[in-house]
């Protein structure tokens, strides 16, 4: 996203927004967090110059669709709305509270919405998103198909697709409703991925979600041929900076935990962390694959060139539990034990609490059992 930001015409926008980046992993930031909650990253946010939230949107976005989220950010700040805005607005609020609520309030917004309103593929794709945090895995899955079969084959397309693919996925195979539902999303799906205005993110949610699928039929080959597309895909980017660097190996990463070899991808992260040497996420990331391929010491090498590189207290939690599992794979049960209460340690520290909560226990579990 950095790298689209950096390239985008804006110059339309030129002194109605003062541009603030603020990283999720500094402890200085978490205040902010804690007021403006984030389901992921990246978040956008329009604040005004009282500090009252007008409007969000969470994940990548295209260029075109982040024009959209600023002229909805300025007509909101002029009050310039109609039924269909005043309605978005309020279910907006909704969804950032996780309120089972958001479900009906986005059926009101399609409701009142004119077919050309130029939000409504924003409304089509909170509303599955919606659906998907309520965990109405079906209802989710249907209505994305539905909505997203009306919709142009863009960036917002895409994010309703893979939105309902993550609900098929997580939803119950052998339920009914499934096979109809999978046989209309699953094409929409490959649409999506042939469409050059999807952005690479929402590409990694659709593969992914695409291979989940064929392991869980046991459709071997079809996930095998879908994860070697995706990787020569990643494999042809010429990262621009670290962070197009970071969010390929990422997904590389991502695929490889689904299905396949993790020899296939440890040459290029072994390659991202020596071109990123202040980077410990480089190194937390050929731990793990290093640690999958089975090559116990060479996780545990990796984990401590990543402790070397002045991880924060949540990055130092994560290298230390990698470093205990790859010990105890190895047989040290001694070594992993004292590494797994180093962790513990690091994860008292975490700025969040949400986050510290999770790893301090996750660790006690893991020391319980150990």
């Amino acid at each position: 996203m950095r790298t689209m930001l950096a390239h985008a015409d804006l110059s339309r926008y030129a002194g109605q927004f003062v541009w603030l980046e603020v990283n999720f992993d500094k402890p200085q930031n978490q205040d902010f967090f804690s007021r403006f909650e984030a389901s992921g990253t990246p978040t956008f946010y329009v604040i005004n110059a009282e500090g009252k939230l007008l409007a969000d949107q969470p994940g990548a976005m295209s260029e075109t669709e982040l024009r959209a989220f600023l002229d909805r950010g300025i007509s909101l700040a002029q009050n310039r709305q109609t039924p269909a805005d005043a309605a978005l607005e309020r279910a907006d609020l909704l969804l950032s509270r996780k309120s089972p609520n958001a479900v009906a309030a986005y059926e009101e917004v399609l409701r009142l919405a004119p077919a050309d309103w130029p939000r409504r593929p924003l409304a089509q794709y909170s509303l599955v998103t919606a659906l998907q945090l309520n965990q109405q895995h079906q209802q989710c899955a249907e209505t994305a198909a539905r909505e997203a079969s009306t919709m142009k084959h863009d960036n917002a397309f895409a994010n309703t697709v893979a939105a309902g693919m993550w609900c098929l996925v997580q939803g119950e195979a052998a339920a009914r409703w499934h096979l109809a539902a999978a046989s209309k999303l699953e094409p929409l799906a490959k649409q999506a991925l042939a469409s050059p205005e999807t952005v690479r993110d929402e590409r990694n949610e659709l593969y992914r979600t695409l291979m989940y699928l064929a392991v869980s039929r046991n459709q071997n080959s079809q996930a095998e041929s879908l994860e070697e597309k995706w990787l020569g895909e990643l494999d042809a980017v010429k990262p621009a900076d670290d962070e197009e660097r970071s969010a390929v190996d990422i997904a590389r990463v991502e695929a490889i935990q689904i299905f396949g070899d993790p020899e296939r991808i440890l040459a290029a992260l072994r390659s991202s962390e020596q071109a990123m040497p202040h980077n410990y996420n480089a190194s937390l990331r050929v731990a793990q694959m290093e640690k999958a391929a089975k090559h116990y010491d060479a996780a545990v090498a990796a984990c401590d060139r990543g402790l070397a590189r002045s991880p924060g207290a949540l990055g130092r939690s994560w290298l230390l539990q990698t470093k205990s599992d790859a010990l105890k794979q190895a047989g040290d049960s001694t070594g992993a034990r004292q590494t797994l209460e180093q962790a513990l340690d690091a994860a008292q520290q975490i700025p969040s609490q949400s986050q510290r909560e999770n790893n301090v226990k996750r660790i006690k579990q893991a020391l319980g059992g150990a």
